[in-house]
Order: C-alpha cells, then structure tokens, then sequence
C-alpha cells in the first residue's frame, strides 16, 4: 500500500486512481479555492500543485506548471482561479 498527500492528508494511491479524472481534479480544485479565498495564495498553489501531482495522469505539464509560477509571482490570485478552473 502506498500513501501520497493530497487534500489536507494522506490517501492510499489506489484509492486515488479508482477516482474518474474528472471528479479527482474536481477535488483537488476546491481546496486551492477555498484556501486562496482567505488571502493565502502561496499555500492554495502549494496545495493545488501537491493534489494534482499525486496522480500521474493529473501531473501539471511544464507550460502550467510555468504559468502558475508566473501567476504566483505576480500574486494573482484571479489568474490562479482561472488556470484551476480551466483545468476542470
């Protein structure tokens, strides 16, 4: 059994790929959300990047991954919401 940190704790990988895809980046959308909202952007992206990457077919290709950095630097908490949102 192999655990991976995701949405505030630790979940067992096979129960993170039994999850469709869609409903997995659902999920690991909220979170950042509902974190950026409080005015803690760092930790949102942190939180974002750390879901999506515990699955493989949800990894963040280079581009985003490039773009969220940029966003992060820039502080801009809409473009994150608009980069998670599109990812849905």
């Amino acid at each position: 059994m192999e655990a991976v940190i995701g949405w505030g704790g630790e979940m067992e990988r096979s129960l993170l790929i039994e999850m469709t895809r869609d409903k997995y980046v659902e999920g690991a959308s909220n979170e950042p959300s509902i974190i950026s909202t409080r005015g803690d952007l760092k930790n949102a992206v942190a939180s974002f990047v750390r879901n999506m990457n515990a699955r493989p077919d949800c990894e963040l290709p280079f581009y985003l991954a490039t773009l969220g950095v940029s966003l992060l630097t820039a502080n801009d908490a809409l473009g994150w919401r608009t980069l998670i949102e599109g990812l849905r």
